[in-house]
Parts: structure tokens; sequence; C-alpha cells
């Protein structure tokens, strides 16, 4: 059961990236993870029902790992995008690398929990980190400004 699961939220975190990168970016948070977390469900049912195991794991675990996976991608696709200024070819370019970049990942991730499910959990822990240093980052972004108030 711990494998099947394991092998699950490998394929939800694989779902979230490519979607988190493809979803437009006009779209709130919340609308990235509505939208990757049930396809993420549905990667996690046919790794559940592949192991002949109960079903019902692959709700949260399909939702907690594209949902997770799907913001983290979406803003490192933005942050890309804002380095790049306001040179509109340059930003195209850097969104398709990044974009192409993040779907080769995805694709690395999904093989890999197909072959050592435990995998996926190292890489559900390094995106929580990465998501966690992102708010903290965004969060000091405009801490000086405050101070002048």
């Amino acid at each position: 059961m711990f494998l099947a699961v394991c092998q699950g939220l490998g394929l939800a975190i694989a779902v979230g990236l490519i979607l988190g990168v493809v979803l437009p970016p006009i779209m709130p948070g919340w609308g990235v993870v509505v939208g990757a977390a049930p396809l993420g469900v549905l990667a996690a049912v046919a790794a559940l029902s592949a192991a002949d195991e109960t079903l019902w794991p692959a709700i949260p675990v399909g939702v907690l790992g594209a949902g997770l996976a799907a913001l983290v991608a979406r803003s490192v696709a933005a942050g890309a995008a804002r380095r790049q200024g306001d040179r509109l070819e340059v930003s195209y370019q850097a969104v398709s690398g990044v974009t192409a970049i993040v779907v080769l990942f995805a694709v690395v991730i999904a093989g890999v929990s197909l072959v050592l499910e435990p995998f996926s959990l190292v890489v559900f822990i390094a995106l929580i980190g990465l998501w966690a240093s992102r708010r903290r980052q965004a969060g000091r972004k405009h801490e000086g400004l405050r101070v002048l108030r």
C-alpha cells in the first residue's frame, strides 16, 4: 500500500508540475490548484488501481501532490518571466525555456517514481521547502517600504 501511494504521489506531482506551467498566468492560485487536483487524483487512482489497493488514499494524495506542484511550478515560471523585464520576445523565450525544463523534470519524476517509489516523498518535501522559501522571500520583498510608514 505504501509503495503504491508513493507511486501515485509521484505521478500526481508530475501532473501538477506540467499543469502549473501550462495554465494561464492570469489564473489565481486557487484556480491552479482546482485545475490540477482532479488530474492529480486520476494519476494517483491509476497507480493505486494498478497495485490492486483501495482507492480512497488517491484523493488526498492527488490533491496535495498536484496542487502543491502546480503552485510551485507556476511561481517559478512567473518569476522567470518577471526577471526578464520589459523585453517581450525575451520573456517568451524565458517562459518557454522554463516550461521545457519543468516538463522534463516532471517526466523524470514520473519515471523514477514508477521504479523507485519512495523518491516521490523526497520530491514532495523539496517542493514544500521551495514553496515556503518563495513565500518568505515574497514577504520580505517590500519590508523596507513598510518601515517608512
